[in-house]
């Protein structure tokens, strides 16, 4: 009875809408009751409502193409100026989050977020007063709608938002310093696939539903990397968590053992007297810290596509490193101790703030029970390092005394 009420393929376009509209439902409301709610997963809930308004605008469009509403003049201009500036909000709309997505906070900024917008404003003003000027499409004189000089133009801007981020985000995964976010650029990159070149294909074949299929596959996958980031990365640091760094350890270990690739170095660290900034400066101020310990372990491990960076636990950070050559791995902790200074005075902590770091080498022929033992290897270096600390500063109180 709907089938004969709506058409064949009216009835199937619109059946293609309600399902993607549900599956957008299903992941708006998952989005929206997480108890994660940084900026870039609100934005993301909100390109999902986007995504929402345009398939159901995309709804009533398809009613009016097939003659199940009024195809006057009237309704033609209507549903397929609210299509194409639907079209053209959800193509901003999308773009804008995969620069948040990436961690590019300065889309945010009012002068970057206005200029960034002039293409898709000036394809809704082109768009709305199209029954003025007839430029983008119009309605002829045997009442069918026609496309207009400016028909390519608004479709060229429509797509060239999400195309000009993926280019970006490609390049910016080739820079070498941009390891660590490598695989965040690489999801971006691939982003516009489904919903640009499907979105394409239903521009020469306007009866199956293309687009709506590409954008609704393209948000579920970022969904699903949105799930992949709370199960892998640390939420304070963003640095792999405990289990990333099981995984990758596991990896690196067999590689070692079949393939002998290349020698395995662990490097635990541990913020020396945390506990005192904690009690002293408030746990804000020891989360902090912890942030700026990050930042700085991301730039110089950025120096190398062979280092791996996890949060352990509590003050305790790990550093794996793939070298035939054990100086890189003390190179790599002078470099620690230096920057983490620079960083300690540009944020202006009230504090000063050094690590203690221990290191061990995987050897496959006695580290057999995995990484628990090349962790104790280097948890005993690491002790040892905190204790020479310790002897030094007891040494310099006593010369202190004597000296008062």
């Amino acid at each position: 009875m709907i089938n004969s009420f709506v058409g064949d393929y009216a009835f199937y376009y619109i059946e293609a809408n309600v399902f993607c509209i549900i599956i957008l439902l299903i992941l708006y409301i998952k989005v929206t009751q997480g108890i994660d709610h940084q900026r870039k997963r609100v934005v993301f809930s909100e390109t999902l409502a986007t995504a929402i308004v345009y398939y159901t605008i995309d709804m009533f469009w398809i009613l009016v193409d097939s003659g199940n509403l009024p195809q006057t003049p009237v309704w033609l201009y209507l549903v397929n100026i609210a299509y194409y500036i639907g079209c053209s909000i959800m193509s901003y709309v999308v773009s804008y989050f995969m620069l948040l997505y990436e961690g590019n906070h300065k889309v945010e900024e009012h002068k970057i977020h206005f200029i960034t917008s002039i293409p898709c404003l000036l394809n809704i003003i082109l768009v709305a007063t199209t029954p003025l000027h007839r430029l983008c499409f119009y309605v002829d004189g045997d009442g069918k709608l026609a496309t207009g000089i400016l028909y390519p133009f608004i479709i060229l801007v429509a797509i060239s938002y999400p195309i000009v981020v993926a280019i970006r985000a490609v390049y910016m995964a080739a820079l070498r310093e941009n390891y660590i976010k490598r695989n965040i650029y690489r999801a971006i990159g691939f982003f516009p696939v489904f919903p640009v070149g499907l979105g394409l294909m239903q521009v020469f074949h306007q009866k199956i539903p293309f687009l709506c299929f590409g954008l609704t596959i393209a948000l579920l996958l970022t969904y699903i990397e949105f799930t992949d980031d709370l199960i892998s990365l640390d939420p304070l640091t963003k640095l792999n968590n405990r289990n990333e760094l099981y995984r990758y350890m596991t990896s690196k270990m067999n590689a070692v053992k079949t393939y002998g690739v290349s020698d395995l170095y662990l490097m635990i660290m541990d913020v020396d007297s945390f506990k005192i900034i904690n009690d002293t400066y408030g746990h804000n101020e020891g989360d902090r810290a912890l942030k700026v310990l990050a930042r700085t372990l991301k730039k110089v491990c950025a120096a190398g596509q062979n280092r791996f960076v996890a949060r352990f636990g509590g003050d305790e950070f790990i550093v794996v490193v793939n070298s035939f050559n054990e100086q890189e791995i003390k190179d790599i902790s002078n470099r620690i101790h230096n920057a983490l200074q620079k960083d300690v005075a540009v944020e202006q902590l009230p504090f000063d703030m050094d690590v203690s770091i221990g290191y061990a080498k995987y050897d496959p022929n006695f580290d057999s029970a995995g990484i628990g033992d090349i962790l104790e290897k280097a948890d005993v270096v690491l002790y040892e390092e905190k204790k020479r600390k310790h002897q030094e500063i007891d040494y310099s109180k006593k010369k202190l005394d004597k000296v008062g």
